[in-house]
């Protein structure tokens, strides 16, 4: 029994970390959901692709890099106004397998950032107390 419940342990967190391992790498911006509608169903709400120059790098020691505001979403702001911080993986009660995300010049509000990988696109929520803004990402080779 011991051995079953050490490979079970193993498993996970090799699972754990494959997974976080998938997000690494260089991200751009491709489109964006706005929507006012707090009780708006995600599925329901069409992204609108925009022309965009901004890049999320995730690194895997776990920090990222973006050339752009992540604090306030402003993805068309000046290259002046770069982002930097941490993510992580909440490893316990996580199905959806959401990864949170903290910008270090946005303290406060940083544990409301979280990203989640779907259909092989990055997608990034802000904080919102009514509705959804999201900025949806392609993996760049």
């Amino acid at each position: 029994m011991k051995y079953l419940f050490l490979i079970f342990i193993l498993l996970s967190l090799i699972n754990c970390k494959s997974y976080r391992n998938s997000v690494t790498g260089n991200w751009k911006l491709m489109s964006v959901v706005n929507s006012d509608d707090a009780y708006a169903m995600r599925s329901s709400l069409i992204p609108q692709k925009v022309e965009s120059n901004m890049f999320l790098t995730l690194k895997k020691d776990g920090t990222f890099i973006s050339n752009r505001d992540l604090c306030t979403g402003n993805w068309k702001e000046t290259i002046e106004n770069k982002s930097v911080g941490k993510y992580y993986f909440k490893k316990k009660r996580n199905p959806d397998k959401v990864f949170r995300l903290e910008a270090s010049e946005c303290r406060g509000i940083g544990g409301d950032h979280h990203f989640i990988l779907k259909d092989k696109k990055l997608e990034l929520y802000y904080p919102s107390d009514a509705g959804y803004h999201i900025q949806i990402f392609d993996r760049q080779e």
